[in-house]
C-alpha cells in the first residue's frame, strides 16, 4: 500500500511539473535584415463586360369590328274573325215514360229480419 501511494504522487508531480514547462524552444539569434524586394508590375486592367440585351416587348393586338345591328322584325298580321254559327232548331219534347212495376225484395239471409228505416224509408236486412 505504501508503494502505490509513493508511485501515485510521483506520478502526480511528473505530471504537474511537465505541464508547467515551457515546451518551446527559444528562436535562434536573426541576423540583420535583407534589401527590401523590388516591387513587382502592375497588372493590366481588364475589360469591360458586354451588357445584357433586354428583351423585346411584343406587339398590341387588334381590337375586333364591331358586330351590326340585327333587323327589326315585322308585325303579324291581325287574323280574320270567324263567322257567327247558325242557331239550331228547337227539338221536341219527349214523352214520360210509363213507370215500372214494385219488384219483391230479396229475402234476407240467415240470422237476419227486414228493417225499413222510419227518417229515409230504405229497407235493410239487420242482425237478429
Amino acid at each position: 500500500m505504501n508503494k502505490l501511494l509513493v508511485l501515485g504522487a510521483l506520478s502526480l508531480g511528473l505530471i504537474i511539473t511537465g505541464c508547467s514547462t515551457n515546451s518551446t524552444p527559444l528562436p535562434p539569434a536573426s541576423g540583420p535584415a535583407g534589401p527590401q524586394g523590388k516591387v513587382g508590375q502592375t497588372g493590366q486592367q481588364g475589360d469591360t463586360g458586354q451588357q445584357g440585351m433586354m428583351g423585346q416587348t411584343g406587339e398590341m393586338g387588334q381590337h375586333g369590328e364591331m358586330g351590326q345591328t340585327g333587323d327589326r322584325g315585322r308585325t303579324g298580321y291581325t287574323g280574320d274573325t270567324g263567322q257567327t254559327g247558325q242557331t239550331g232548331n228547337v227539338g221536341q219534347t219527349g214523352r214520360t215514360g210509363d213507370a215500372g212495376a214494385q219488384g219483391q225484395a230479396a229475402p234476407c239471409p240467415a240470422g237476419e229480419h227486414r228493417y225499413t228505416s222510419p227518417d229515409t224509408g230504405r229497407v235493410s236486412c239487420v242482425t237478429n
